[in-house]
């Protein structure tokens, strides 16, 4: 966000920080507890939650080590409590619809699905992970953006290096490119980074002393067993639908997602979106479906809003005093 004095999730939306408008829209949806999952700037997040929800649980992570780990440290206090019930899953930056909540929470409890995620249109959220999906329409997962940037570039480069070593300085510029800044490449891609420090030419060892070809490639498990495997492109033109990352599970299935999340993507993090693939492809001994997966798709962008910068804040802000405004003309 740019700015060190106040945690994100404290910004003011319509005159409320957007944690506390947000715990106010699940508690009318009917969420009956809250636990907030805090790090850096904890006080001032819990002095922001308490003032309107004094009984809020809080929960803290030691590290930031992704979305998935967070939630693995606020699933421990369900754990802790042996909590057996259903449970929302969102970040706190979200903005989301009063409907809209009801509506995922109505196909949830409606579908007897297990995991109901929320989802938008690909065009209208294009930073937000990719949902594939397999011929029929069945889900097959979540391939986050920056994952996509890097098997593109790590199958091009295979390509092209069979036939000449590739320059170093233009490695480098695509990975900037691909990453938006230095930190986010060399995380991406560590041992190449430190590679191009030594190189002027990357040759074909070289970039298998970094990578394997396979890393170009997405698998999915379905639950019939047969594992599908696709390319970045092929990834991109699956899917229609961005992942919003605003679930609702059962408890058994959070456990069950959380015990095979790992670490290997683009940003060294545990991505709580992995547990779409995870939950899509589990199957039980004898070859059925583990759990019952369903999208709840978004009327329109508007629905579900989340910010990483001041002027994603401040758009959201316009939208609501146009809505405002809007409602007001019409009185």
């Amino acid at each position: 966000m740019g700015a060190t004095d106040r945690p994100k999730v404290c910004s003011d939306l319509e005159g409320v920080p957007v944690i506390t408008r947000a715990l106010d829209t699940y508690t009318r949806c009917g969420i009956k507890h809250h636990i907030v999952v805090v790090g850096e700037q904890a006080d001032q997040v819990a002095a922001a939650v308490c003032e309107r929800f004094p009984r809020t649980i809080f929960a803290y992570q030691f590290e930031p080590l992704g979305t998935g780990h967070a939630t693995r440290c606020g699933a421990s206090v369900l754990e802790a409590f042996g909590y057996e019930g259903d449970v929302m899953v969102v970040a706190g930056d979200k903005v989301l619809e009063e409907r809209t909540v009801r509506e995922q929470l109505d196909l949830f409890r409606r579908s007897g699905a297990d995991f109901c995620f929320m989802v938008g249109a690909k065009g209208d959220f294009p930073s937000s992970g990719r949902i594939v999906e397999d011929e029929a329409g069945n889900v097959l997962g979540n391939i986050e953006v920056g994952d996509i940037a890097r098997a593109r570039l790590i199958g091009q480069w295979f390509e092209a290096v069979q036939s000449r070593p590739l320059a170093g300085d233009g490695v480098r510029a695509e990975m900037l490119e691909a990453f938006s800044t230095e930190a986010k490449a060399r995380r991406a891609m560590p041992r190449l980074w430190r590679l191009l420090g030594e190189r002027a030419l990357i040759r074909a060892d070289d970039l298998r002393s970094c990578f394997s070809p396979d890393e170009a490639i997405f698998e999915f498990n379905r639950q019939d067993g047969e594992i599908l495997r696709f390319s970045a492109e092929e990834v991109e033109t699956r899917a229609r639908h961005a992942n919003l990352t605003v679930f609702f599970m059962r408890m058994e299935a959070l456990r069950y997602a959380l015990e095979q999340l790992a670490a290997a993507n683009a940003q060294g993090e545990e991505y709580l979106p992995d547990a779409i693939g995870v939950l899509a492809g589990a199957s039980t001994s004898d070859g059925r479906p583990r759990f019952r997966v369903v999208a709840y798709e978004i009327a329109q962008r508007t629905d579900a809003l989340a910010f990483n910068t001041l002027a994603e804040l401040e758009a959201i802000r316009r939208h609501y005093r146009r809505r405002r405004e809007a409602a007001s003309d019409k009185r």
